[in-house]
Parts: structure tokens; sequence; C-alpha cells
């Protein structure tokens, strides 16, 4: 009869716990079994690893990490550029996108490192090409989306610009509106789409032809 299993070492513990909460079992069991090779550290079973990962706190991340974390689901950054899952879901299981997405296949769904979108981003910019910049940028993170994503988007659509009716002020986009007037691009773009003031503000915006 099988003795119980050692008891974790806190190397162990440290290892499960450099790992991201988003970061999925089945890669983080993997990472988990090869390191216990190379250190000697006891067999651990993945149902062990997730079990103890539930216990420091790790395991089952929420919608908010799966959003903000290192690994997003599509259904993340659905919410995260403003679409709906399945729009992101063929993008994910498209065999060209793969090849940069690094995509781990979960039972119902992808789970994709957010260097993978950044890759994705480089190498084919016209496949994130028609989403707003500004929530491209809370997707890539430090890297810096405009050139090579939104610029084929704007040479194929007319552009429009942000304009203060009451002042005549004129911005590239409601994201830079926004970040001068400390206020969000979306409730900017909404009170343009409702032809209403900015509460806020006490100024009313509008959509006008052109750049800035």
């Amino acid at each position: 009869m099988a003795g119980n299993p050692p008891p974790w070492s806190p190397e162990e513990l440290a290892y499960l716990a450099e790992h991201d909460a988003s970061m999925p079992l089945p890669l983080v069991a993997d990472s988990f079994h090869r390191q216990s090779l190379e250190q000697g550290w006891p067999a651990r079973s993945k149902k062990a690893i997730r079990m103890k990962r539930q216990q420091l706190g790790l395991a089952n991340p929420n919608k908010t990490s799966m959003r903000t974390g290192e690994f997003t689901t599509t259904g993340g950054v659905a919410r995260i550029l403003g679409t709906y899952h399945k729009r992101i879901y063929d993008i994910v299981a498209d065999p060209a996108n793969q090849i940069y997405l690094n995509p781990v296949r979960l039972s119902f769904n992808y789970c994709i490192p957010r260097e993978g979108w950044r890759r994705l981003a480089k190498e084919r910019p016209e496949v994130l090409a028609h989403f707003n910049p500004g929530r491209l940028s809370r997707l890539l993170g430090d890297y810096d989306p405009t050139e090579q994503v939104a610029a084929p988007y704007q040479v194929q659509q007319p552009r429009h610009s942000i304009r203060c009716i009451e002042t005549g002020q004129q911005w590239a986009n409601a994201a830079a509106a926004g970040a001068e007037l400390f206020v969000s691009a979306s409730g900017l773009n909404k009170a343009v789409r409702q032809r209403r003031p900015m509460t806020v503000l006490g100024l009313s915006f509008e959509r006008v032809r052109g750049a800035a």
C-alpha cells in the first residue's frame, strides 16, 4: 500500500507561487514536472498540484485576473476589446494565427499568453486592425500597437476626430480627448452617440470627418 506523499517543501511552494494566477493548470503542471526532475523533488500528480494551488489562492482565477494577468481566455479578450466572444474565438482558432498566439486548448475554450497577442499584433497586424486602439493597448500592455495595428485601419476607413462644440477644440480621437480632459473615452463616445453634453464637463462633443 502506498504511503502518504511527502510534505511540500518551501522550494516547491515558492515555485508554484511564481506562476501567474491566470496561468492554466496544464501549463503549470508541465512546468512543475520539469522543475521536479531537475531538482529531484517528489513526483506530484496534476490533481495534487491543482489542490495545492487552490490552497495557495492561485487556482480558478476570476474574470478580472483573466483580463489583467499574463494569460487570457477568449472571453476575457472579448471583454477587453469590446466585442463578442465568437469573433475572438475564431481569431484564436485560425491556424495562421495560432503560430503566433501559442494558445492552450482547454475543454471548451482557449487560454492565450498575453505575449502571444503581442506577437500577433506585430506579425499579422491586419487581424487586429479593426479594434479600438485604446482597448488594444489594454490587451497588449507595454507594446504600442498604434503604428502597426491602428494605421492600416485608419488608411482603409474615413478618419473622424472629436470636437468640442462649445470651444471648437479638436482631438484625434476620444481617447486623446479623454486623456486631456480627464474623462473616460467610453463615456465621451457615449455622450457623442446620444448627442448630449457630458455632465461632468458641461460640454458637448461631436465627430467630424478628417484628422485633428
